[in-house]
């Protein structure tokens, strides 16, 4: 998801985009076999657009969390401009993808480079089809205006989470867990009037990057080339 970063970004501007975003996407962003980090923030988009069409999905943080800030104002001293409830997620923590026996998230034994998954020949050419899996810990902070407020929406979340789990291995999520609900440091900075409680999720994804071999040996004549040449 992008966002125009020129605008002033109240949390009305931010669903209207959001929504436009959707109504782009024909139908959830997919790739063949699998889901990406990516991709996957774009299904959440959709489904809580589905389910919660009032409710805002953001990357941390937007400007109108932020005391001090014009989009802050304006939503918090204009009536026209009302604060909506909110929920933000960052990537905590990533690293290359456990493989191999039980595949434990964070195991010992990593995809550290990506891999060959599948050649595929057609016509005297062939491409290569490379795969690594990533292990990643994403934190979603629920933001409203009142302690129980909070209290309410992150256990809705937790809730359509584990109702959507099927949904999101079925499309190519390698995997989606509940991690733990904590507290972020960042809000004491904030120093703002809202309140918020934080569910941090395991997912893995796989990045999948395709290579033809008239490509491949192409790069393999400039880099020989180089060496000849004392360029390298």
């Amino acid at each position: 998801m992008s966002f125009d970063s020129s605008q002033i970004w109240t949390p009305d501007v931010y669903k209207e985009e959001q929504r436009q975003i959707i109504r782009d996407l024909s139908e959830p962003q997919t790739s063949s076999g699998n889901l990406t980090q990516q991709q996957f923030f774009e299904v959440l988009y959709y489904l809580l657009d589905i389910e919660q069409p009032d409710l805002i999905l953001a990357p941390a943080f937007p400007k109108y969390l932020m005391p001090g800030t014009e989009e802050f104002k304006l939503t918090f001293d204009n009536p026209t401009a009302k604060f909506k409830d909110t929920i933000t997620f960052k990537v905590t923590r990533e690293e290359p993808g456990s493989v191999g026996g039980d595949k434990q998230p964070f195991g010992t034994t990593r995809e550290l480079t990506p891999r060959i998954r599948h050649i595929k020949t057609d016509s005297g050419s062939s491409t290569r089809y490379f795969g690594q899996w990533f292990d990643a810990l994403v934190q979603f902070d629920c933001w409203t205006l009142t302690n129980y407020e909070a209290d309410q929406l992150a256990l809705w979340f937790k809730r359509f989470m584990a109702k959507h789990r099927g949904f999101f291995r079925e499309l190519g999520l390698g995997e989606i867990l509940f991690w733990w609900r904590g507290e972020d440091d960042v809000t004491r900075k904030l120093r703002n009037s809202l309140n918020f409680r934080s569910l941090v999720y395991f997912i893995r994804t796989e990045e999948i990057s395709t290579m033809e071999d008239p490509l491949l040996k192409e790069v393999q004549y400039t880099v020989r080339q180089k060496i000849e040449e004392g360029g390298l």
